[in-house]
């Protein structure tokens, strides 16, 4: 086959590849332990390993592919390389280069991202094919959208986090309006660029649909950063305007600041608003606690100002630094792109960030004739359109962060910047006797690259993505058939992967979930001995500085626990003292670490210092005196102790009683709070055979929610029954 054909197929595969790629954002399903980043992350990193291997091939036949030295370009690389110097010497570098398996981002992620610049700036040339790529992300930001439209009009989910709040393909409504808002700018360019007209309409309708999503997206930060855009927008086109246009945007723009400034002080007139709306930006000033995120990073910046703690370094920092975070709750991002910035690489990472923005607006501006007014529109604004883009970004990830979409399309627009507001693109006259190679030769090393390129797509996206499926492939066997469950799940660790400290960590989720469960002894032995298999790794991912450790500590501490409840061994609960002792050291303000020292020493019999330390777990996470008293009594049920706990759970019966009488009109009526008096009275009967004291439970449950009266009726004489 002639080297042309050659060239040309490769090329074609290598374009078809990049076209695929911009369907990440709408990639989602059961393929992990998350069902929306981590499949879209192992789709365009898949996609991006072929496509590179190909890309390899099609620089062996012909060199004028190879990467055009370009200032852009050049400040990536210095970003990067800053940011792999900050990982080596932060926190963790095996994290910070593969990430974790929720998000799958990483530095891997991002040489992927690097690559996929390099790939479209050395085969895409004319304007034209940038322009089809921009209409194709374009295209699937509307299918997202139209996402977010069905699960709107509750015909499906689409694995959303917040049924209140928009989020289309992206689960996460905040990630879903991050990339709307630059697919709005994005749109508004094609649409200048446009000279079909009923594609033009298509273009328009994009526009609205997006903003229509944005706004029921419920995402502040994204609305900011999009009012940014169009301020910009406004203001480099202004003198082109009539002055009556002037006067009407004027007007408009004077009234979109009043109604702001209303919401945003959250005037009189809005305060008794119940809608989301309101309710979002009246709360503006809090941030949704964004400020106690923002301090943890402050305080880590503080620490490590230079070089900072290294990519994906913030799950850790989060751990170390924020507090009265329970239930395994913990922040793997800042929410906020500056200070992650200086938390990943410091002041040399943050300076070599905007240095990339330096040299896009540098471009933009220095070279705007490059771009010749295509559609008879004035350079201007395509150039504004393209500042606009990148004031959105910014803006709204002062309280946001970048995603895989938003990613995607910064990439996108960064290389059509690159080759067409660049003087880099004079085609290279390679001396080929120099380059020249024998066709073995070269097909010899491009079956090296696919070995290599088939090696890491099994090893790095295929294997782990398999094992993390035994997850939600087990998940729904977990009441049914829990051994089989237990099988999927071993199979899960069992693969050795890249990922294993999540897919460890998971897998000990699960076993305590059972092991907490009503199975058999039989069951719950097999299950403790499955988590003494993972317990040293665990105490090794915490030493290496790993993702969650408050979490890590806290699981390890239940499994020794666990051990203790089975087998009354006394070296559990020393093991147990050991690593909470090392937990409340590493972060003293964490609430589930004292709660389970509370535990431990209510085992140890030290009862008024454990009902001490659970007290000091519902201060620092703000928990009234019901779940201090349910943490009291679950604390002695673990003891064994069944008097306790049950004078500690008639404190709760007794909160609600007093709660009832006082403010009947407002008392909260739940099924889960006649549960819970059904558990007390049963307990009574059950554990203890005292039938007088279950039936005053049940009576005075009766008084407290009189709906549910006859069904504790009901309860109270099939339990009876069973006991005679």
């Amino acid at each position: 086959m002639e080297q042309s054909k050659i060239e040309d197929i490769l090329l074609r595969i290598i374009k078809v590849g990049i076209f695929a790629t911009l369907f990440t954002p709408l990639i989602f399903g059961p393929f992990g332990i998350n069902f929306v980043e981590y499949p879209k992350a192992v789709f365009f990193r898949s996609l991006m390993e072929i496509v590179f291997a190909f890309y390899i091939a099609l620089v062996l036949f012909n060199k004028k592919y190879l990467p055009k030295k370009s200032l852009l370009l050049a400040s990536l690389l210095i970003f990067y390389a800053v940011m792999f110097v900050a990982s080596i010497f932060g926190t963790n570098f095996y994290r910070s280069f593969f990430g974790d398996m929720p998000r799958g981002e990483g530095l891997i992620m991002h040489l992927h991202l690097l690559a996929f610049f390099i790939i479209i700036t050395s085969v895409f040339i004319r304007r034209e094919e940038w322009l089809k790529l921009f209409k194709v992300s374009i295209l699937v930001s509307g299918l997202s959208s139209l996402a977010a439209i069905l699960q709107q009009i509750n015909v499906a989910s689409f694995y959303t986090m917040d049924y209140s709040r928009l989020s289309g393909t992206m689960s996460n409504p905040d990630l879903f309006s991050c990339y709307i808002a630059l697919s709005i700018f994005l749109a508004i360019f094609v649409l200048v660029a446009e000279s079909n007209r009923n594609f033009k309409i298509l273009w328009s309708f994009l526009i609205i649909l997006n903003c229509y999503t944005l706004f029921f997206s419920y995402t502040r930060g994204s609305w900011l950063g999009v009012i940014a855009g169009f301020i910009v927008l406004i203001i480099l086109n202004f003198y082109r305007l009539t002055s009556r246009h002037k006067i009407f945007i004027s007007l408009g723009l004077l009234t979109i600041f009043i109604i702001a400034l209303i919401f945003f002080l959250n005037l009189d007139l809005f305060k008794n608003s119940s809608s989301i709306f309101i309710s979002r930006i009246t709360n503006i000033i809090n941030l949704s606690g964004r400020t106690d995120i923002w301090r943890a990073a402050i305080i880590a910046i503080e620490n490590k100002p230079i070089l900072g703690w290294g990519f994906e370094s913030f799950a850790f920092i989060s751990d170390k630094y924020m507090s009265g975070f329970s239930n395994g709750i913990y922040f793997d991002r800042v929410h906020n792109k500056f200070l992650e910035l200086l938390v990943y690489g410091g002041i040399i990472g943050f300076f070599a960030y905007f240095l990339i923005f330096s040299v896009i607006f540098y471009l933009i501006f220095k070279n705007i004739q490059l771009w010749d007014g295509y559609n008879n529109r004035p350079k201007i604004v395509y150039a504004s359109i393209l500042l606009a883009f990148f004031v959105a970004g910014l803006v709204q990830n002062i309280s946001a962060f970048d995603n895989i979409g938003t990613y995607i399309l910064f990439f996108l627009v960064a290389g059509f910047i690159n080759n067409n507001y660049a003087n880099n693109l004079e085609e290279k006259h390679f001396n080929e006797e120099n380059y020249k190679l024998p066709y073995l030769i070269k097909f010899f090393v491009i079956i090296i690259v696919f070995l290599i390129t088939i090696i890491i797509f099994y090893e790095v996206n295929l294997k782990p993505t398999v094992a993390a499926m035994y997850f939600p492939g087990s998940i729904v066997y977990e009441k049914s058939d829990a051994q089989r469950a237990l099988r999927g799940y071993e199979e899960a660790i069992n693969m050795n992967t890249f990922y294993d400290n999540d897919l460890r960590l998971a897998f000990a989720e699960k076993l305590i979930y059972f092991i907490d469960g009503n199975y058999s002894n039989d069951f719950k032995e097999k299950i403790y001995k499955d988590l003494l298999k993972v317990k040293p790794f665990l105490y090794q991912d915490i030493k290496s500085r790993d993702e969650q450790p408050n979490h890590l500590y806290q699981i390890y501490a239940v499994i020794s626990e666990a051990g203790y409840i089975l087998h009354k061994d006394v070296n559990d609960l020393n093991d147990m003292s050991k690593t909470l002792n090392e937990a409340i050291l590493f972060n003293p303000n964490v609430a589930d670490n004292y709660q389970l020292m509370g535990e431990l020493k209510i085992l140890q019999n030290n009862d008024s210092e454990g009902e001490k330390y659970l007290k000091k777990s519902c201060t620092l996470d703000g928990s009234d005196d019901v779940i201090l008293y349910k943490r009291i009594g679950a604390a002695y049920l673990k003891k064994g102790d069944s008097i306790t706990e049950l004078q500690n759970l008639e404190k709760v019966i007794d909160i609600n009683f007093e709660s009832k009488k006082q403010t009947p009109e407002s008392a909260e009526i739940a099924l889960s709070n006649a549960q819970f008096i059904d558990y007390v009275a049963s307990i009574y009967c059950g554990h203890l055979n005292d039938v007088k004291n279950c039936k005053r439970i049940y009576d005075k449950g009766s008084e407290i929610y009189p709906e549910y009266a006859g069904a504790f009726k009901n309860r109270f004489e099939t339990t009876t029954s069973k006991n005679r």
